[in-house]
């Protein structure tokens, strides 16, 4: 067996051979450190890019809720409501106090599935008026006060609408609740609150056939005329501009 040369193994040479182990042993160290450095700056990158990502998708969110929320108010406030949801009715037009033509009230009807006139010598009813059993029925699309289209009416040899019989009745909603955004001036009325409905040639209306819904207020407390407004009937102020339904009888 050979042996290492005594010379080579004075304290110098172990004091070489310590310090190297240290370096080697301050090396790895510090490599270890390297990765941990490395991995930590690792993480917070991606924490940076996630929070930047979340960043931008907050605020398009915030953007495009500042954009839409104002539409849909818009579109919410110029859609028609039902009325037994909130109490408010749909909105009306100012009243308009021209006198029309004969001619320009006929043609302002609502379309219909019924039967309607087409200016036949043979048809009862005038052109454009719907005919229902031995009625003709003008549903106009002008907005008038209550007495207002009382007096369009009329002009065109007819009154507001009398509802005489259930059968007649379900005609009238079946047409009217095809317009959930329009109510309808009817003929009954009363001259005071707790006064008697009445049609308007005078005869007393009779609450087995149709229930009146009172739309009374501390604001509205005299609501002296009647509407239909898709298939419910309600008293209402009479000023309040609305359409309305006109008829005329004719015999057989």
């Amino acid at each position: 067996m050979e042996y290492p040369d005594l010379e080579n193994l004075d304290e110098d040479g172990y004091t070489q051979l310590r310090f190297n182990s240290r370096n080697n042993t301050r090396i790895s160290i510090v490599s270890e450190k390297g990765i941990y450095i490395y991995m930590i700056l690792c993480c917070i990158s991606s924490l940076a890019f996630i929070c930047c990502v979340l960043g931008i998708l907050c605020l398009v969110i915030l953007v495009t809720a500042v954009v839409l929320v104002p539409r849909v108010t818009i579109w919410r406030s110029n859609s028609g409501s039902n009325p037994l949801k909130n109490g408010n009715f749909p909105s009306r037009n100012k009243e308009n106090h021209s006198q029309p033509t004969q001619s320009s009230l006929e043609e302002s009807v609502t379309p219909t599935k019924a039967i309607k006139t087409t200016g036949d010598l043979s048809s009862p009813c005038p052109p454009n008026w719907i005919i229902y059993e031995k009625s003709c029925y003008l549903f106009s699309t002008s907005l008038n006060s209550w007495d207002g289209s009382k007096r369009q009416c009329s002009q065109l040899d007819s009154n507001l609408l009398k509802i005489d019989s259930s059968k007649e009745l379900r005609f009238i909603l079946k047409q009217v609740s095809s317009q959930p955004d329009n109510s309808f001036w009817i003929g009954l009325s009363r001259t005071q609150t707790d006064g008697p409905w009445l049609w308007e040639d005078g005869s007393t209306f009779s609450s087995n056939l149709f229930q009146i819904r009172t739309t009374a207020t501390q604001e509205n407390s005299s609501p002296n005329c009647v509407w239909i407004h898709i298939s419910i009937i309600y008293d209402q102020l009479c000023s309040v501009p609305s359409y309305s339904i006109c008829e005329k009888k004719f015999s057989m």
